[in-house]
């Protein structure tokens, strides 16, 4: 189980402004006990979101039990009446499941992502979870812990610290005043009687919202959500008490020492925000990232013509519906806060009083929708932007979220920077040690000096002619003119079926409509890695893609393409044994500029002796730190063990001596070689229209060779006989003990059986569990299907407490692998059967969560020679897998006989004193 409890910092609650989700709700019914449900179909992915919104967060705390919301939303998923924490989290992952709570200002939210198929358990845990918690003293006391525990770490920094006392001065005696994170010792007196009184009080039907977003039909989820919570305690949750702000009258300035364990030296100026949802809100959230967050932001532009004043920058949001709170961090070496404050005071000031450019703005924009646009990238993403817009009052919301940033204009800007960044209604901030401000002599007239410098440069950036700026008027109606525009009937996503072409030179193309939000991501991936290497030219592969990466895009100022495509969008490289490419994700208006692009690196990589020395040393940095990885080293040496022959023995990022000695001719043969058109595979997933993609692959793609793809010989393992072992000395007092039997080639009809015997030795009921992890002398126990082109093998590991216990665990790792081949699950073990294919079909499920992550397996299927509906086949096959399937592949790959096994490999990492 994914278990997500989130403390919301000052700095991520952007997100709470409204998002798009492209599609107006399918159903809203309020339940007969009064409880809102709100369902949005979605058949793009075999998946759903169930979510219980509790309309109660900080906003409702009393002073003396704040904080309380935070550990609810802990201590509901530690335990219920009727399931302990272990098993929530055992019948979530049997089904392919995860679960995650968060507590804000205004709500708390509960969250079950599930397979489709498996709505009714989810629902079940949710609806258990949300109504019947245990409760009891032990689960609020680690509940408590627990939020201490994030607390501590997200009030770590200065920078961080230093908005809770923002908002106290911005908002004194109101809810806008409570910290984002609650200090550690205001945690420590919430109660097990303060917590339950809490629960009482909010959690009622009539105070809940469910929100279910996923391949579901709405008539059918009402009747399920209406009978799971028909439970739900009736009456009504406390009345909020509605409060009225007093201007501020002059710069609130406060000098203040690092408290508890907090690090480090920082400044921080804020201000009142207007509400969420607001049209002023969604221009300043743009502004925010202007000055901050774009990459060619403001503060980027300061750091680099003058750097040293500051080291890092961070802007932070809290848009509510009573109000909201903005604010600009800087973090400084203590020496040079001076020099600190008088850049962050000028950037403030130069937002109030220069121009805005369009380029300026487009980058921020960019910014902003790429943050938003990928946390709806899955279904919970995109149940959280819909219960957000009902829950605030604004129904609807979320769907023209995206046409109303795109409404915005350069001068928007300069008038709420005028509006809200007025420093004489700031909140300053300055926090360090106090030993480090006193000896520098930075508290010494520390008021009369930021007084001095907001002087300073008010008289120097409002001189002359005053800067364009909209009135509030025609700003306001202008970027809420899309919500007039919101369509009453659904919308329909649609079904994702994923279409393949080919063009010339044998490039094939995956196209997937999906509408959910105006995202794409764009993959490219190519057959590569070492099962085409050998001992002479192990690394050669990594060594062209880090090329390929550090190329020049001319289309961003000679910026390595790993930099210019990650500004773009959602950059993720990636490398196997078998395969190799990169994917990225962009907003819809820019897909056919990142689809260019990924075109121009394949077609025109910088492969001279400059580039390969400087990825030479690039790729040994990542070696030496793969080296260092304790659990990496225990977990390769199988491969060296199992394989003699087969370039799957050899290491993925190559060796030391082939990385520092390896030609340059090497690598442009082996470009030529492997990047042909016959050998990429582009997967296009998101919001376009199938027609349009081929055209535009063929367009970005045309200068790359239309060669066949013709790798030339590859080594394959032959089979041999008994078994081979292989040892080696490690770090910690642990054995790790490896075991792997053959497999077939990803293409067998063998493979969905294999991915049930994974699930049956390592699944949440797993025989692993239950025999091995049951003694003591074993710490943990996992396996997987290594799946590949020529062979799949089954990896099977097992944390052992010693060397004297490794005899044993290998022994018990050995009975389970016979059990496959001899114990038919029917009768009385026909359930363990029915958990390892719910789990085996679950966790394939959960992997097609997104576009990106879709993309990847449909390019990975086309590569490996599978069909193109092998997503959705794989889980009807384990589906049909029966006792006699396990018997049978349990005697074709583990053993001969009752007394012979089938040869197997088996290595072993010992503590370095044995």
């Amino acid at each position: 189980m994914r278990f997500s409890s989130v403390i919301v910092l000052a700095s991520t609650l952007a997100l709470q402004l409204p998002n798009s989700a492209s599609a107006a709700p399918q159903l809203v019914r309020t339940l007969s006990n009064k409880m809102t449900l709100v369902v949005r179909e979605n058949r793009t992915r075999p998946l759903v979101s169930i979510q219980a919104w509790v309309n109660a967060g900080s906003r409702d705390e009393q002073l003396r039990e704040r904080g309380v919301s935070t550990v609810l939303a802990r201590a509901l998923f530690a335990a219920t009446k009727s399931r302990d924490q272990d098993k929530i989290a055992e019948e979530l992952t049997r089904y392919g499941g995860s679960s995650g709570s968060e507590a804000d200002y205004a709500y708390t939210l509960f969250q079950v992502t599930i397979p489709a198929r498996s709505f009714g358990l989810g629902l079940d845990i949710l609806s258990d979870v949300v109504l019947h918690p245990r409760l009891s003293s032990r689960d609020v006391t680690q509940a408590v812990d627990l939020a201490k525990s994030e607390s501590g770490t997200l009030l770590q920094t200065a920078e961080r610290a230093s908005i809770n006392p923002v908002r106290e001065a911005l908002h004194p005696g109101t809810p806008l005043s409570w910290p984002v994170a609650v200090p550690v010792l205001e945690l420590g007196t919430v109660t097990q009687s303060i917590a339950e009184r809490f629960y009482k009080s909010y959690y009622v039907a009539e105070n809940m919202m469910i929100v279910v977003v996923g391949d579901v039909d709405p008539e059918d989820v009402a009747r399920r959500v209406e009978l799971a919570f028909q439970d739900a305690p009736k009456g009504k949750a406390p009345a909020r008490a509605r409060f009225a702000e007093k201007p501020i009258a002059a710069p609130q300035i406060r000098t203040l020492t690092n408290p508890g364990d907090t690090e480090g030296a920082a400044l921080t100026v804020g201000f009142r925000a207007p509400a969420w949802g607001t049209a002023d809100a969604l221009a300043l959230d743009v502004l925010m990232a202007l000055i901050v967050e774009s990459p060619n932001s403001r503060v980027q532009k300061r750091l680099a013509e003058k750097g040293g004043e500051f080291v890092v920058a961070a802007a932070h949001r809290a848009f509510e519906a009573d109000g909201g709170t903005v604010a600009i961090s800087v973090r400084a070496q203590p020496e040079r806060m001076r020099d600190a404050e008088s850049a962050l005071f000028a950037l403030i000031e130069q937002s109030r009083s220069t121009p805005v450019t369009q380029e300026e703005l487009d980058a921020a924009l960019q910014s902003i929708l790429s943050r938003d646009l990928y946390s709806e990238a899955e279904f919970t993403g995109l149940g959280r932007a819909a219960g957000l817009a009902f829950l605030e009052g604004r129904p609807g919301a979320d769907e023209v979220y995206f046409q109303r940033l795109k409404a915005i204009r350069p001068g928007d800007l300069v008038a709420v920077a005028n509006q809200y960044l007025d420093m004489k209604r700031a909140a300053i901030i300055e926090m360090m040690p106090a030993s480090t401000a006193d000896s520098l002599g930075l508290r010494q007239d520390f008021e009369k000096r930021i007084r001095e410098r907001i002087g300073i440069n008010e008289a120097a950036y409002r001189q002359g002619p005053k800067v364009t700026q909209s009135a509030e008027l025609e700003r306001t109606r202008r970027i809420d003119a899309p919500l007039a525009q919101i369509s009453a009937a659904p919308f329909d996503a649609g079904r994702s079926r994923v279409d393949r072409a080919t063009l010339s030179g044998g490039l094939r193309v995956l196209t997937s409509e999906d509408r959910s939000v105006p995202l794409v991501t764009i993959a490219v991936y190519l057959a590569g890695g070492v099962r085409y290497e050998n001992d002479k030219n192990n690394g050669v592969t990594t060594m062209l893609r880090e090329l390929l990466l550090s190329s020049a895009d001319s289309k961003a100022g000679g910026a390595q393409y790993r930099h210019s495509l990650s500004d773009l969008g959602r950059f993720v490289p990636y490398q196997d044994r078998d395969m190799w490419g990169v994917s990225l994700s962009v907003p819809v208006d820019s897909w056919r500029d990142g689809l260019g692009r990924l075109g121009a690196m394949f077609a025109h990589p910088e492969i001279d002796t400059v580039s390969v020395d400087a990825t030479r040393l690039l790729v040994l940095t990542a070696l030496d730190k793969w080296l260092d990885d304790e659990s990496s080293q225990r977990a390769r040496l199988i491969f060296s063990t199992k394989y003699q022959v087969s370039g799957y023995r050899l290491p993925g990022l190559g060796n030391r001596k082939n990385l520092i000695t390896m030609p340059l001719t090497d690598i442009e043969g082996w470009y030529r070689k492997f990047v042909v058109r016959g050998n990429i595979v582009v997967a296009v997933f998101g919001d376009v229209k199938p027609a349009d993609v081929g055209p535009a692959v063929d367009e970005a793609f045309r200068d790359v060779p239309a060669k066949p793809f013709q790798p030339g010989t590859i080594a394959k393992e032959g089979e041999f006989e008994g078994f081979r072992e292989k040892w080696e000395l490690g770090g910690g007092p642990d054995c790790t003990v490896t075991l792997a039997f053959s497999g077939p080639p990803a293409t067998s009809p063998d493979m969905p059986t294999m991915y049930v015997i994974n699930s049956v030795l390592s699944g949440p009921s797993g025989w692993f569990k239950q025999y091995l992890e049951t003694n003591e002398f074993i710490r943990g126990t996992t396996s997987i299907v290594s799946q590949s082109v020529d062979e799949s093998p089954i990896l099977a590991s097992a944390t052992i407490k010693g060397p004297v216990q490794e005899e044993n665990g290998v022994k018990l790792l050995f009975r389970q692998f016979k059990k496959i081949a001899y114990l038919p699950l029917t009768m009385e073990m026909a359930d363990t059967l029915r958990y390892a294919k719910s789990h085996a079909v679950g966790s394939y499920l959960s992997l097609l969560s997104s576009n990106t992550t879709r993309a990847f397996q449909s390019g990975r299927g086309e590569l490996f020679g599978l069909s193109v509906d092998y997503p959705v086949i794989l889980p009807a096959k384990i589906d049909a897998i029966t006792s006699d399937d396990l018997l049978r592949v349990g005697m074709k790959y583990f053993e001969k006989d009752e007394f012979n096994r089938r040869p197997y490999a088996i290595s072993e990492t010992r503590p370095g004193g044995w």
